[in-house]
């Protein structure tokens, strides 16, 4: 009797069971979809314009190769090219008054204590950054010696006497555009020292006694170079000054309190519009992006010879810049701040690739403040004084490039790399 019973309820069971399991299982899945979809959806939108920018990568590079096959003539280089220059004119333009505007805002903002400290700081890690810049590319082309072993075809080359600087006049003229003498023209002119040369002749006689009775005169000229120094100027924006002069703006109205409010105001206004308009104009990165990489793999005459020739120099610059980058740079992130350094760079990837693109740090200033104070939530009163101003100062890429130049060079034209010349060329 309990046989049938069992057999006639447990059908029913499993059946109620099932009804009342299935029912959250669908309920599970259900809600499992939809938050991957939208996880999905989430990471799409806000790294749609880095991905674009990969896309616009890939197509430039694309493009470029395949009109290459074509033999393209210069008309054809330069309209490919065209949609780039736009893309950069527009950035360009907006780069000065950012500028002008940020630090102003940015130094106003901070008391001058803090402006001191973050200015100090600021500096000192510049100038380490630098120099370390210059330390790690010498050993790995001590290492690496890209320099060896290749073919040196020698041209002689005359060059003028005038387009040689001198180191302190180098000097000279930093200290001189720091302190420009017109904010007018510090917008698109900078001090710079100029050379000219003079000629000189120089008349003497000499006088013989061939006898008794006649004496020979012999005149003679000589004609002697000399380089004079002079102070000129070259049509350059000339950043250095200008941010000096807005930082001390900025000081000087912070300080006059309700009295420098109106001018904080119009600058605070004007910075906030200069950012919706970036924030515009940066969407049509992709199609810049484009244009200038198509463009370059057009005006290379030999790509080939050109990787082959300078294929280990291109490789010691890569990992000196991959070292400096994504090693250096995170473990200093790390021992400052105490979090994932490559979560945070993850956030750059806007800025590096306009930077790639445009080949200039100056251009990817205004997307290099919206993700900082955007996605990584940093002070404004902060990014907006010192972007700017490592932007124009600091050199990390460049003194990689140099120092690797220099081994390289001294390898090709087999001069020995001793101590005191390492120490110099550092």
């Amino acid at each position: 009797a309990t046989f049938p019973y069992h057999i006639s309820h447990h059908p029913s069971h499993l059946h109620t069971s099932q009804k009342s399991s299935n029912p959250t299982m669908k309920t599970d899945h259900a809600d499992v979809t939809p938050k991957c979809s939208s996880r999905v959806h989430g990471f799409l939108l806000n790294n749609l314009l880095v991905i674009l920018i990969v896309l616009g990568v890939i197509v430039g590079v694309a493009v470029g190769v395949l009109v290459r096959q074509t033999d393209p003539s210069q008309d054809v280089i330069i309209w490919i090219g065209l949609m780039g220059e736009v893309y950069m004119h527009m950035l360009k333009m907006m780069i000065l008054p950012l500028i002008i505007c940020s630090v102003i805002s940015g130094t106003a903002s901070l008391d001058p204590r803090c402006n001191g400290r973050v200015s100090i700081v600021s500096l000192t890690f510049i100038i380490a950054s630098n120099c370390l810049c210059c330390v790690l590319p010498m050993v790995i082309a001590l290492t690496v010696k890209p320099g060896e072993g290749m073919n040196l075809h020698t041209e002689t080359v005359e060059k003028a006497p005038t387009s040689v600087m001198d180191t302190a006049d180098i000097f000279a003229d930093l200290i001189r555009n720091l302190f420009p003498d017109n904010i007018v023209t510090a917008c698109f002119l900078q001090a710079q020292t100029v050379y000219k040369l003079k000629e000189v002749v120089v008349l003497y006689n000499e006088t013989s006694d061939n006898d008794s009775n006649n004496t020979r005169v012999q005149l003679y000229n000589q004609t002697f170079v000399t380089r004079l120094k002079g102070l000129g100027t070259v049509t350059s924006t000339n950043v250095l000054g200008l941010v000096l002069c807005c930082m001390i703006f900025g000081m000087a109205s912070s300080s006059l309190g309700t009295t420098g409010k109106p001018f904080l105001l119009f600058f605070n206004s004007a910075n906030e519009i200069i950012m919706k308009i970036l924030r515009w104009f940066v969407w049509t990165t992709p199609f810049g992006v484009c244009s200038l990489i198509a463009a370059a793999f057009l005006q290379t005459a030999d790509l080939h010879s050109a990787v082959k020739s300078l294929g280990m120099f291109s490789l010691t610059v890569l990992i000196s810049l991959a070292i400096h980058q994504f090693i250096i740079l995170p473990a200093v992130y790390f021992l400052l701040v105490r979090e994932n350094p490559y979560t945070f760079l993850l956030t750059l990837g806007r800025p590096w690739l306009v930077t790639f693109a445009a080949a200039s740090s100056a251009v990817a200033i205004p997307e290099t403040l919206t993700t900082l104070e955007d996605r990584n939530k940093i002070d404004k009163r902060v990014t907006r004084f010192v972007v700017p101003f490592a932007t124009t100062i600091n050199r990390d890429g460049s003194c990689i490039f140099v120092t690797v130049s220099c081994v390289f060079i001294a390898q090709l034209v087999g001069a020995d790399l001793h101590a005191g010349r390492i120490v110099l060329m550092w």
